[in-house]
């Protein structure tokens, strides 16, 4: 299934993940990370669904099944969640923003980086 070794690293990499940052998330190690992206072995459901967890994606995402590859605004929605969820100070915003659309985390960000200033 070299569909689940491509959406995986596409997905992986969308977030700014490294295949140990994916390793530590889904409770795997690295070498097993490394070994699903180079297609030489596929995950088993069980696997899959800690993987689908770890990157907040639904299995059907990972297997293809859902839509098509995601687009340049899927990506940059991803990149742009992942920053509020690492930043515990926008953590809360996060959670609003995981059904938002693209304008709306953007602005989200601007707001909360705006506030984050006038603090300074």
């Amino acid at each position: 299934m070299k569909q689940i070794a491509v959406r995986l690293k596409e997905i992986r990499e969308a977030k700014g993940w490294t295949q140990d940052d994916l390793a530590d998330a889904a409770g795997m190690n690295r070498v097993t990370i490394a070994k699903y992206e180079s297609g030489r072995i596929e995950p088993k459901s069980a696997s899959l669904s800690k993987l689908a967890a770890a990157l907040e994606v639904t299995t059907d995402v990972l297997l293809g099944t859902e839509g098509e590859e995601m687009t340049q605004e899927e990506r940059e929605i991803w990149k742009l969640r992942e920053q509020v969820r690492r930043d515990p100070e926008r953590h809360y915003l996060f959670s609003l923003a995981r059904d938002a659309n693209i304008d709306d985390v953007r602005q989200a960000v601007a707001i909360i980086d705006a506030l984050k200033n006038t603090r300074r």
